[in-house]
């Protein structure tokens, strides 16, 4: 009987204990924008951020991340124009590009990044045009064509 009630602590203590942690992080286990460089951001997908929705659009998508994960971009006539302050130039010499690992919405003939030794197609819409998925990858590379 003693044994059981220590057990009963024990348990109720180590489930505050997680919860505590979880409350004061936020219960965020991994974060969802990923600044691998200032050039190389990639935005992940989980089926909890997307919030159960099916048809969001990428750009939908990257508002939230701007209000909960501090992603900064501006957008102009459909086209990502910065990304964290980096601006695309007038002559569009460099600009920001679009890829990811959704193989349905991706061609690699049109081009390809790698992430963690994986390749992944150039999206074939921009932004405001590409439905995320969950467990997707986005990853905007500021790219130069000169």
């Amino acid at each position: 009987m003693k044994t059981t009630n220590l057990m009963k602590k024990t348990v109720s203590i180590l489930l505050a204990v997680v919860l505590l942690s979880c409350v004061l992080t936020g219960c965020k286990s991994e974060p969802l924008v990923i600044k691998d460089s200032d050039t190389y951001i990639v935005i992940k997908t989980t089926e909890e951020a997307l919030e159960g929705k099916t048809d969001l659009l990428l750009i939908d998508y990257m508002q939230t991340l701007k209000e909960k994960e501090g992603l900064e971009f501006a957008i102009s006539d459909g086209m990502i124009t910065s990304i964290n302050g980096i601006d695309n130039p007038a002559d569009y010499s460099s600009c920001w590009m679009l890829y990811t690992s959704d193989p349905e919405l991706s061609n690699s003939a049109w081009g390809i990044v790698e992430y963690e030794g994986v390749e992944y197609g150039s999206a074939v819409s921009g932004a405001e045009a590409l439905t995320v998925k969950a467990g997707q990858l986005y990853i905007w590379v500021y790219q130069s064509f000169s």
